[in-house]
């Protein structure tokens, strides 16, 4: 017998009996037919996946990173302020410490990428003004 995959397959007719020498035969009820073929919906694998993916994860790890991404936005746009103005930038240094001493991976490439890129232009600033000496701007 040769099996053709493009083909449905079909359930048996009801009331039909099996061909042999051995008498009535197996012949499934007709709702029986129709309560084999239906199946379950997916909804139950998708919660448990999200309940799964919720447990492995901080779900405040991505938030955290959030904010200290904006602090360290912010400190950087205050340290701008504070070299163009003259004023004492020593503030917006020490935040710009703080917010990469807190660095940990978000589990969102994208917020990594970004926070990436933060936190090298904060390591650029802290590294200047380090070459530059404390006395100096």
């Amino acid at each position: 017998m040769k099996i053709d995959p493009t083909r449905p397959t079909a359930a048996p007719a009801p009331g039909r009996a099996a061909r042999g020498a051995g008498g009535e035969g197996f012949a499934l009820p007709p709702d029986a037919a129709r309560a084999a073929t239906a199946t379950a919906p997916a909804a139950a694998v998708t919660a448990a996946h999200a309940v799964l993916a919720l447990q492995m994860d901080d779900p405040g790890r991505r938030r955290r990173q959030s904010r200290r991404g904006a602090a360290a936005l912010d400190a950087l746009d205050r340290l701008q302020a504070a070299l163009l103005s003259g004023a004492d930038s020593s503030a917006a240094l020490q935040t710009l410490e703080d917010q990469l001493a807190a660095r940990e991976p978000s589990g969102d490439d994208g917020l990594d990428d970004a926070l990436r890129a933060i936190d090298v232009r904060a390591a650029v600033e802290l590294a200047k003004r380090a070459r530059r000496g404390p006395g100096r701007a």
